[in-house]
């Protein structure tokens, strides 16, 4: 369970983390996220608001010495994650690049929030 978590907070720390400088510089980002605007700014802030809190996740066990700061901030992130990626593909659409992404991670997300609230359970 816990390597899942891991790969999860990882994967959000590296794909939330580089989405914002990449969309906030313009480089080969309006193919997939539109021209510049507004939006895609708040958004770019939204993915490096995930990046940094699964960034604290990640580091809390090492400053607190246990593993509950941790699990309680996956098991708020990751399920509010799930439902926003999942709503990417009524309103975009399945063809979209991001939407497919999306769809990836919310798997990964879905099965480590699985695993941690059968290990919760016991």
């Amino acid at each position: 369970m816990l390597g899942l978590v891991l790969l999860s907070l990882l994967v959000n720390i590296v794909v939330a983390g580089m989405l914002p400088f990449a969309m906030l510089s313009g480089t080969g980002m309006d193919a997939v996220y539109g021209p510049d605007s507004a939006a895609r700014r708040i958004l770019a802030t939204l993915y490096g608001t995930i990046a940094l809190t699964s960034l604290a996740a990640l580091i809390s066990p090492a400053l607190t010495g246990n593993t509950d700061i941790m699990l309680r901030i996956v098991m708020v992130l990751l399920p509010m994650q799930c439902i926003y990626k999942l709503a990417t593909w009524p309103v975009v659409g399945l063809s979209h690049p991001v939407v497919q992404a999306n769809l990836a991670i919310t798997a990964l997300h879905c099965v480590t929030l699985i695993a941690v609230a059968i290990t919760l359970v016991k």
